[in-house]
């Protein structure tokens, strides 16, 4: 039988030399040629690098520049006062004081008719005709007249003679109707009987003394009616005068508007 020597202690395998190979694995081993670097993916795009140019404007400045040459300059405003319109002239004032003349002149007028009419109706006489100026009957006609005038010449304001002439007819009904109607509520035929009433207003209607009215009331128009058409005729003299020079103003307005838009 062979006997088996035990081996030296030099030949026996180092317990810890296990443990140093297994680490020595563990770690991963290291290429003295490898760089520090880290490594650089050739197949990756490569990174933009910025780089700022002193020199170079900003990306600011960039952007504004377009837009502030894309934006249209404004053009200034300028505003200028333009020349006022004439104002035009009528014949309403003077014949508005030709009208209350005129109802004095028809007072008068009146009151000559009445006298002449005493002297011609019997029982009438110059007595019966004053009384009868100082009734209410005389002066409302005159009041009537004084107003319808009034009325008419604001109407007719620049119109020639003519219309004084023609308007005359209208001035003298509406006085008429303004002496019937006076001479009813004088005679207190208000609130009787319709044959009373009826048998008045016939008398009144063909009383001698309602177209003395009308007539006055006819015939003053046309004496005092010059007048406010002669002051017509000067008001469209002066509104045509007027007119022109404004026209002619409004031309050199607008030249002037019209050159410094050019500028």
């Amino acid at each position: 039988m062979a006997s088996t020597a035990p081996e030296p202690e030099s030949q026996r395998p180092d317990d810890s030399a296990p443990a140093e190979s297994t680490a020595d694995a563990a770690a991963p081993a290291i290429d003295p040629s490898a760089s520090a670097e880290p490594a650089i993916d050739a197949s990756a795009p490569p990174a933009s690098t910025a780089v700022t140019d002193p020199d170079a404007p900003s990306a600011t400045a960039s952007a504004e520049q377009p837009a502030a040459a894309a934006a249209p300059a404004q053009p200034a405003v300028v505003y200028v006062t333009a020349p006022t319109p004439p104002r035009a002239r009528g014949a309403r004032g003077v014949g508005v004081l030709v009208a209350l003349l005129g109802a004095g002149l028809f007072a008068a007028a009146y009151a000559l008719l009445v006298a002449l009419l005493g002297l011609l109706v019997p029982g009438f006489g110059l007595t019966g005709a004053l009384r009868f100026t100082a009734t209410p009957t005389f002066w409302i006609p005159v009041i009537v007249f004084a107003l319808a005038y009034v009325l008419l010449v604001v109407i007719v304001n620049r119109a020639g003679w003519w219309a004084h002439v023609l308007g005359g007819f209208l001035v003298g009904l509406v006085v008429w109707v303004g002496f019937v109607g006076a001479a009813i509520i004088s005679a207190g035929a208000f609130g009787q009987a319709a044959p009373v009433v009826g048998a008045v207003v016939a008398e009144q209607l063909t009383n001698p003394l309602g177209f003395a009215a009308a007539i006055a009331a006819r015939e003053v128009p046309v004496w005092v009616g010059w007048i406010v058409a002669r002051r017509g005729r000067t008001a469209r003299a002066r509104n045509e005068a007027a007119r022109a020079a404004y026209q002619k103003e409004l031309a050199e307005h607008r030249a002037t508007v019209d050159g410094r838009t050019a500028v």
